[in-house]
């Protein structure tokens, strides 16, 4: 299964046991789908495992948002797609139930799955790659071996995301989605035009496109040497 997803462009790739997940808290997810997290038996009963996916953003292009009328298009989730939907099709090739969940905690089950820890840009860092992952899921009621957890601390005393954060939108191992650039920006588009900070931090590149803050991912120091 990891080689299907890696032989469709994934990075990183890990199992996590449904049971695992289900015996955490549900928390908010904000952003994209803006609703709290389920249990994998609320989406498929017979769940067994997930499936975690991670993609390293190796290009601030990879950052890009484009405004469409009223909605904004992020081109840099779509190489995600291929291995997602690469380990989909293999499991219900082979008789197994297979599903994209996006209702599920990415950034937890990415730690479950050893892929980083939870830092304190409230994102996972990889220890080769840093902060720089996206991360996708597939739910399956497959029986697999789960990957052990990552439990080392690679932030330590280290808070220079917190400190350089432009609209203070980040406490230790939390963020303000209020305040933060790249979760705001999608309800106040007349603001972006006109706020200079959004266009010193989120520069635009045309009228309908600009690229999402970086700021508490380019401080870190893990990953910058990854980066073109």
């Amino acid at each position: 299964m990891k080689e299907i997803a890696s032989n469709s462009g994934a990075t990183l790739v890990g199992v996590v046991s449904a049971k695992t997940v289900d015996s955490l808290p549900s928390v908010w997810v904000g952003w994209k789908i803006q609703q709290y997290t389920k249990k994998t038996t609320d989406v498929m009963p017979d769940a067994r495992h997930v499936i975690m996916i991670g993609y390293h953003v190796w290009d601030d292009m990879l950052e890009l948002a484009i405004r469409k009328g009223e909605k904004w298009i992020y081109p840099g989730y779509v190489p995600l797609a291929m291995p997602t939907q690469a380990v989909i099709n293999y499991l219900e090739k082979h008789g197994y139930k297979a599903l994209s969940a996006h209702s599920l905690s990415f950034k937890r089950l990415a730690q479950l799955a050893g892929f980083g820890n939870y830092g304190k840009n409230a994102l996972i860092i990889n220890p080769v790659l840093g902060p720089w992952i996206r991360l996708a899921s597939v739910l399956t009621n497959a029986e697999m071996l789960a990957d052990r957890p990552f439990e080392q601390d690679l932030c330590g005393a280290c808070e220079e995301c917190v400190k350089v954060c432009p609209v203070g939108a980040l406490t230790p191992y939390r963020v303000d989605n209020s305040k933060c650039l790249v979760g705001t920006h999608i309800a106040d588009k007349e603001d972006f035009e006109r706020n200079e900070k959004w266009i010193r931090f989120e520069p635009s590149l045309t009228k309908s496109s600009h690229l999402m803050c970086r700021t508490c991912q380019k401080v870190c120091r893990y990953g910058r040497e990854k980066r073109v």
